[in-house]
This record gives C-alpha cells, sequence and structure tokens, in this order.
C-alpha cells in the first residue's frame, strides 16, 4: 500500500471534527509518526497532506487561507450536535446559560436573522455572545434554506449581542452593558438582551446610556430562565411552531433600537476572534444562500 492510501486510511483517526480545533501540520506529523514512525520525512509528509487536501471527496480539509487540518465532514454526515457547538470542549454541562443562549438563537433566528454563536465559557470583552446577520434581500424556499437576489448588492448588516440576567445587581447589569459596546465597535449595531422576571424594570436603568451610545436594548421574560424549560439542545431542535409559541409565554420587548454605523471591518482585517463569524457570512453571501443548518447556528 502506498503512502497516499496509508494516510487516506489513518488520518480519521487522527483529525479533529471541528474546524475550529484544526491541528497544524507539525502537529499531525508528530501524530503520524506515533503510528508509522521514522519510516517518511516531514517534507514527504507535509507534500502527501497538501496533495490530500486538495482533494475534494478527501477526509483531510485545510483552514482556507491559514493553517490547520481538520476532518472534512462526509455529504450527508450527521452535524455535530447543537449541544456540542454550544459548550466548551470536554464539557457537556446544561446549565441556566446554555438555556439563555438557545432562547436567545431562536428568539433572533425566529425573527429571519442569521445567528452565529460563540461557544458558553468565560465572559469576554473581545467577541459577543451572539451575531446576527441581516442578510441582502432574498427568499425563502420549500427546503428551508434562504436564497439570496443575485442583483442585491448590500452587504450584510452584523449585530453583536450580549446577554445577561436581571438576577444580576445594577454594578452587573452596567458592566454587562458596557460588555455589549465594547463587543460591538466593530459592528454595525450593538445590543444587550436582559434575561428574568425584572428584565424591563432592570434594563429601564440603562436607557439613559443607550440612547448616548447607541446600544440597542431588549428584555426576555424568561423569570431566571427556570430549569423547568427544556435543555438547550432541545430549545435548538424545536420545531418552528413550538418554539414561537414558548417565546409568547416569554414576552420580548425592545426599549432602545440600536444605532447603526456605517461600516465594519474585512474579515483578513478583523480581530482573530470575529474572523470566524465574518469569513461564514462572506461564504454565505459569496454563494447566495444560506443553508437552514446554518441559520440555526453557525458553525463555532
Amino acid at each position: 500500500m502506498n503512502l497516499h492510501d496509508i494516510l487516506l486510511k489513518l488520518l480519521p483517526e487522527l483529525l479533529p471534527r471541528r474546524a475550529q480545533d484544526a491541528i497544524k501540520g507539525k502537529e499531525l506529523i508528530r501524530l503520524v509518526r506515533e503510528r508509522l514512525g521514522d519510516t517518511y520525512s516531514d517534507g514527504t509528509l507535509r507534500t502527501h497532506f497538501s496533495l490530500i487536501a486538495l482533494e475534494e471527496e478527501s477526509c483531510l480539509a485545510r483552514i482556507p487561507g491559514g493553517q490547520g487540518y481538520y476532518l472534512r465532514p462526509e455529504a450527508g454526515a450527521p452535524q455535530p450536535t447543537l449541544q456540542e457547538l454550544l459548550t466548551e470542549p470536554n464539557t457537556r454541562d446544561d446549565t441556566s446559560q446554555h438555556r439563555a443562549l438557545a432562547l436567545a438563537i431562536r428568539l433572533y433566528e425566529i425573527a429571519g436573522l442569521g445567528v452565529f454563536a460563540f461557544p458558553v465559557g468565560e465572559e469576554s470583552w473581545l467577541h459577543p455572545d451572539l451575531v446576527t446577520v441581516h442578510w441582502p434581500a432574498g427568499e425563502w424556499g420549500r427546503d428551508g434554506a434562504y436564497t439570496m437576489l443575485p442583483d442585491d448588492r448590500r452587504v450584510p448588516v452584523y449585530r453583536a449581542i450580549c446577554i445577561s440576567s436581571s438576577q444580576d445587581d445594577e454594578e452587573g447589569c452596567r458592566r454587562a452593558f458596557f460588555r455589549a459596546l465594547s463587543c460591538g465597535v466593530w459592528a454595525q449595531e450593538a445590543e444587550l438582551l436582559i434575561l428574568g422576571r425584572e428584565a424591563e424594570q432592570t434594563a429601564a436603568t440603562l436607557l439613559h446610556q443607550a440612547e448616548r451610545f447607541g446600544v440597542g436594548l431588549r428584555c426576555l421574560s424568561a423569570e431566571g430562565i427556570p430549569d423547568a424549560l427544556p435543555r438547550a439542545e432541545e430549545l435548538l431542535r424545536m420545531p418552528r411552531p413550538d418554539i414561537e409559541k414558548l417565546l409568547l409565554s416569554l414576552p420580548s420587548i425592545c426599549l432602545a433600537e440600536p444605532r447603526r454605523s456605517p461600516a465594519i471591518p474585512a474579515a483578513d482585517h478583523a480581530r482573530p476572534q470575529l474572523q470566524a463569524v465574518l469569513r461564514w457570512a462572506e461564504q454565505c453571501v459569496a454563494r447566495g444562500r444560506v443553508e437552514p443548518y446554518e441559520r440555526c447556528i453557525a458553525a463555532v
């Protein structure tokens, strides 16, 4: 068996499933050597990696314009569960934080927006909790995909959204507001979504700052995201009529619309934490189509 065929058989066992977990060529060489020994030189292995990655039906995919290899998804293969996408590696907890993000995703997705969610983890001041994308003009197909009109030259409108709970004290809510402002400086719009029984009253204390800085304020009266709600993955997979009924029982109120600014950076010049969402949206626009899975939640 030649090296090409050996690697095709071996690589699926070594490659990470998700693009965001891609490993560099040096690490992949190390893993291959653990199985094959030192029979082949580094240069020979790198050459074969490059050639195999160019084969559209091969198992090896490479990060476009960057470094790193991962397992190419097979046509028709099941996508990783949305719960897996929402959690950090090796974490499978289903906390109120996960439910809050799942509710937020469905709230904006039902409104017809594309949603890109970042993994649930530590609080970040470099990226928001999720980004919504208002696509250029188009229409929904029977297959559930959104196809953009070819003569619409407009670029997507991005909204950076941070999520907070009305259970936070006043200082915590103000912190969440300014995190939304910080995380949204790159986007055309920024918004703070407050969840909880006292969401509207909490948001009202931030109206002055919202008007001054142009940050949107939206409330979802989810009463602290009780444990009685379905798990995060169930919320994300819930059929549209069912999630609409649930959201109607958790009224959404917009106290302040976000002020729209004109421009965003190109993906190549964006901070690293934002390149994924920009590239995802640019690719969707380039092909003129957003697949149903991508509308629910983008790869994170």
